[in-house]
């Protein structure tokens, strides 16, 4: 039967159309450090077409574990943002080996603008990018190679906790080296008071998923594939303290942090931390219990340091320079080095299995790019930047020389 020309051509016309309608997911993971500047991103351009909407899980959407936006993209195509926050390495090795992660909310999930008292998950889902505080040649997951864009500069610290000594000032590579591949030092190697050699330092910090971890180690020359010793601490019930905000029960008993599997990779007693920032931030609020004879240390996104210090922690020099809280001068010139690039990777067939996907994230990293720098948890723009690095603590260098 022969179909007139007129209707075919409409016919294609309307499953066009019905296709550029239907709403495109995308599946976002990796750095709690930078969702601040990576949140106020997928915002900007979904506010650009107008009205939009979101949900999330946690006490703010800047701080969010889980989210999700529902509006149309600068590219006109109607879209689902769904965010899953693990950390940087995390990120790499889900996006790179294609895991699955099942905690994207759903797409019904109330989208109020406000946090989901009861929140449900879909399925399995593998994502289709990630935020990096790395590069994909410094994590354990360097094949096949991702599409890697540098957008920014995440900024770390670190802190002692609250009521540690003011003598404790100070942290220098060589004695992070030596606190987290033992998990203890003498408090006097920090102050250089004879009185302090009975008292203790004790190493925090972040399980392997974290860039905030390999950054800092790879900063620090602990080595970013090195077996650690990091602290977990406990309350009267017996629960790791983290996440509470500064609210919850007392520190009563501490040891090696437990045994861990993430992403199907053991880690022994010890070698596991904190899943993310705020839980270790949150470590950070309380005093050292008198039996404890001695304090804490860790090493914290720019975020989850600021949160530390003002519930009572303090920051720590590094190196002998103090954090640029007023200007980031010392960050921008070379002289603080506690600091990595932000990425933002996709496989490198994202644009041909998912072609709206591979735009959209294309829009966020210009966006964050375009951000002006900021001394706040959005990170630090890479247009101010006047020194760089080529690998994660690596040698510093002038960009105008």
């Amino acid at each position: 039967m022969n179909v007139p020309k007129t209707l075919l051509l409409g016919a294609l016309a309307a499953s066009v159309a019905t296709g550029l309608q239907a709403q495109t997911i995308i599946h976002l993971t990796g750095s709690t450090a930078f969702r601040a500047a990576t949140t106020v991103a997928i915002r900007n351009i979904l506010g650009s077409q107008g009205s939009y909407t979101f949900g999330y899980v946690g006490s703010s959407i800047n701080g969010a574990s889980r989210q999700i936006f529902t509006g149309n993209a600068s590219n006109g195509f109607p879209v689902i943002i769904k965010t899953s926050w693990s950390g940087s390495v995390g990120g790499l090795q889900t996006v790179s080996q294609n895991i699955g992660i099942s905690t994207w909310l759903t797409n019904n999930s109330p989208q109020t603008g406000a946090a989901i008292a009861s929140p449900v998950y879909d399925p399995s889902t593998v994502p289709d990018a990630c935020m990096s505080d790395v590069f994909q040649a410094s994590s354990p997951y360097t094949s096949p190679a991702l599409t890697e864009q540098t957008v920014g500069v995440v900024n770390f610290m670190w802190c002692r906790n609250n009521g540690a000594p003011a003598g404790l000032t100070n942290v220098t590579p060589q004695l992070a080296r030596a606190l987290y591949r033992r998990g203890t030092l003498p408090l006097a190697l920090f102050t250089g008071n004879n009185a302090d050699e009975s008292k203790l330092v004790y190493a925090v910090g972040r399980d392997a998923d974290s860039g905030t971890r390999l950054t800092a180690f790879a900063e620090s020359g602990v080595g970013t594939l090195t077996t650690v010793a990091q602290y977990a601490f406990t309350n009267a019930n017996g629960q790791i303290n983290g996440g509470n905000n500064g609210t919850g029960s007392p520190i009563t008993s501490w040891g090696f942090y437990p045994p861990e599997t993430i992403n199907g990779i053991f880690y022994d007693t010890g070698n596991g931390g904190y899943p993310s920032g705020g839980d270790v931030a949150a470590v950070m609020f309380f005093q050292s219990p008198v039996a404890l004879n001695g304090y804490m240390v860790a090493y914290l996104g720019y975020g989850d340091a600021t949160n530390a210090i003002f519930h009572g922690a303090s920051p720590l020099m590094y190196n002998g320079v103090p954090y640029p809280f007023a200007d980031n001068v010392a960050i921008y010139e070379g002289q603080y080095t506690f600091w990595g690039y932000e990425h933002l990777d996709y496989r490198s067939n994202l644009g041909t299995v998912n072609a709206v996907a591979k735009a959209v994230c294309d829009q966020i990293a210009a966006q964050i790019k375009g951000t002006p720098a900021t001394a706040s948890a959005s990170g630090l723009s890479l247009t101010s930047m006047r020194s760089s690095r080529q690998s994660d603590g690596g040698t510093i260098t002038a960009t105008y020389y």
